[in-house]
Order: structure tokens, then sequence, then C-alpha cells
């Protein structure tokens, strides 16, 4: 840890930026940042490597999805996973790695526009019917998951009910499991779907329910995973880059890329390219980071020896696991603006009022509204009566 005193001093500005230099100088990875009352610190690490694990023991465990000894996904947390690498950085390993995690958590859909790293295992019982890539598939799938997070909020607000809660909970305090949905290779996606004219208005719908999942996903459980190589500034609408908490790379990426995922508080990091450790070629190093917080080190799950291991073979044996809805018939209930605000209790006013500052802090709403808005309507009065202004309750009401 290297710490400098501030309080006015010469320097100060210099000791505020200085962290990407110190990397350079150590030869060592940053790892966070600790401001105190006159004084920051920059904290190193050296030897990252030696916390790397195999992708056979990438599993969900109380702090999240393990994927290094000291680096965890949590997801429940820090809903959403953005993944970047280029072409033969280790992207595919570490998506399998995270998959092998996931399939023993809950239910998993993929999306494979380009028939590359998951077609294989669409046969699977695991993964029957849920490796998709034809465009009006993969279309259909992201609308599906957007009402099923849809159908999980009307069981929980029953489950509330039933349990005389005043406030909602998350899915996990109501013993359900989680649901993740897939996408590689998102720009292909994106393209496929601007290709496809008569699809155009499907496209649309399936564009603004993945912004629902993201933006409204992570109570309910319902959680996106996009990947893509370099990403470019029309790749990923401001939403999603807002929206997805954790990021990852791996491989060689352009300069523009880290800023874009790693965004501005990783901006004097000096982000750099390492082909090979002790002689040895590597694959999967990159960087890992919650989106407004120090990026670090990262090597990706390492694929053991192919004759002692293979995804294959290891997804063959898991069992399929389905959310509780797949098993029962439930009603989705959706309101129009003055529906919504009787089921509120709310002066029609009152409501317009909270639905415009929604607007404002950035929240979209289809022509009607869903039960996820209901419960974030919800959140917001509760949070305002408690004494809070309006800008405060919507924002921690969207959060």
């Amino acid at each position: 840890m290297v710490t400098f005193q501030l309080e006015g001093r010469q320097f100060q500005d210099k000791f505020l930026n200085i962290g990407g230099a110190l990397e350079v100088m150590y030869s060592a990875d940053m790892m966070g940042r600790i401001d105190e009352k006159g004084y920051i610190s920059y904290v190193y690490s050296a030897d990252t490597i030696l916390g790397r694990i195999s992708a056979k023991d990438v599993r969900v465990v109380d702090k999240g999805l393990i994927l290094m000894e000291d680096v965890f996904w949590d997801f429940v947390h820090n809903p959403h996973l953005l993944i970047a690498g280029g072409t033969g950085g280790g992207k595919t390993v570490l998506l399998r790695s995270i998959l092998n995690g996931l399939l023993r958590e809950g239910l998993v859909e993929i999306l494979d526009p380009k028939q590359a790293d998951f077609v294989s295992l669409a046969e699977l019982p695991v993964l029957q019917d849920r490796v998709v890539f034809e465009v009006a598939d993969m279309i259909n799938k992201i609308i599906e998951f957007k009402e099923n997070m849809e159908i999980r909020y009307a069981t929980m607000r029953q489950l509330q009910k039933e349990k005389n809660q005043k406030e909602l909970g998350n899915f996990q305090e109501y013993e359900l499991k989680p649901a993740f949905l897939i996408i590689d290779e998102f720009p292909s996606l994106r393209a496929m779907m601007s290709e496809d004219r008569e699809m155009m208005l499907e496209a649309e719908r399936a564009m603004g329910a993945l912004k629902q999942i993201i933006l409204k996903g992570r109570q309910a459980g319902f959680f996106a995973i996009i990947a893509t190589q370099n990403v470019k500034a029309d790749d990923l609408p401001s939403t999603f880059k807002d929206n997805i908490m954790t990021r990852i790379s791996v491989g060689r990426l352009s300069q523009f890329s880290y800023e874009v995922i790693f965004g501005e508080e990783n901006k004097n990091k000096y982000f750099k390219y390492i082909e090979q450790i002790n002689g040895e070629r590597v694959y999967g190093r990159g960087y890992y980071g919650v989106f407004g917080s120090p990026a670090r080190e990262f090597f990706s799950p390492e694929l053991p020896d192919p004759k002692e291991f293979s995804f294959y073979d290891e997804f063959e044996t898991l069992e399929r696991l389905d959310l509780e809805f797949d098993k029962q018939d439930v009603v989705v209930k959706t309101y129009t603006a003055k529906e919504l605000s009787d089921e509120l209790k709310l002066d029609y006013r009152v409501f317009k009022k909270y639905k415009s500052e929604f607007e404002t802090a950035g929240q979209e709403f289809d022509k009607t509204f869903s039960m996820s808005d209901l419960i974030m309507f919800e959140r917001a009065i509760s949070y305002k009566s408690s004494g809070k202004t309006y800008q405060v309750a919507i924002s921690e009401a969207i959060l």
C-alpha cells in the first residue's frame, strides 16, 4: 500500500491521479483506493495469477459465483455481467466456466447468434430448448424471459401476502431459483435483428424487454450476461452501460473498450496486455471490476487437462432445473395508468408526478404497466412517506 498526505499540499492533484503510474513503476496491479481524512492510499497486488482456480471448481457460494480464490460475481448485489474479450483471449472458456456454476443454481437460457460456442451443447438434457441461434427464436427467448420475470414478481407478491409482509423481499427470501440469460456476441444479435425487416417490430420489443430485465430483474432473480468483443460506442445502449454492474475483460482490448467497460473511475489505470508469464503463453488474463470501482487484474478459470475433464461430459451429468411457474399456471395482471393509480390508492395527479420523476431518472414504461412496475411504485411511495424527497425515493426504488 502506498499512502500520500493531502491537506492542500503542492502536489495534491498529482497524488489524486497517480495510481496508474505507480502500477507501471512497481509492476503491480492496483486493487483499490482508500480515501481517508487528509490522506489517500493505493493498494497494490502482485502475482495475482496464484489465485486462479480450475474451471471445474466454479460454483455459486455464499459470496456469489467464485471466479478466482478472492473474486466473486455477487449477482444479487451487483446484478448483470458484461464480458468483453477479443479473439483467442479466453472468452469461450470463461463463459463455459460460468455456465458450469450457474447450471447447478438455476435456469440458464443461451443466445448464440454466431452458432459458435454453445450450439454443440444444445441437445444436452440440461440445456435442451434453452440454446437458440435463429433470429426469430432469439427474439422470442428474450421476450419470454422478460414475461417470466413478470410472472416471478406475481408469484413473489402472492408469497408476500401469504407471509403477511409489509415489503416485498428478494427472490432468495422466498426460496426461489435465479434465472440467467446469456447473450454471446451481443453486437451480432443486434445486427441480425436490424437486417431482418420482417422482424423489426418484434426486435424492438425484444430490446425493450431486455432493457426491462436489466432495470428490474435483480429483485426477482433474473440476470443478464452479455458477452462481446471490443466494445464500440454504439454496441451497448446507455441503459445497459449504467445498470450492468459487474464487468470482466479477457485478452487484448482497445483502450477505448477499457474506458467503456470500466468507466470514469479507471481513466488513470494502466491497462496492460500480457501474452506470456514465466515464458508460457497465458490465456484468460484481463480485468475484473464492479462499475464505479477500481478494476483489478483477473485470470479466468483455467481449463483442466482435456483427458480428465470436458464441459460437455460435465454438463451431461447435471440435473435440469426449472422455475417454479413451469409447473403451475400464474396469471400476470397488467394495468393502465388509471388502474395502477387506483391499485396504489394514489390521486391520479400524484401518480403522474411519480411517473414523471421515474422517467426523468431514465426509467421507461410500456403502454401498460406490469407487476414489476407496480412493485417499483410501491417502493417509491414507501420511501417518500418516510420523509425522503421524490428524487431520492425514485432513485432508491429503481435500485
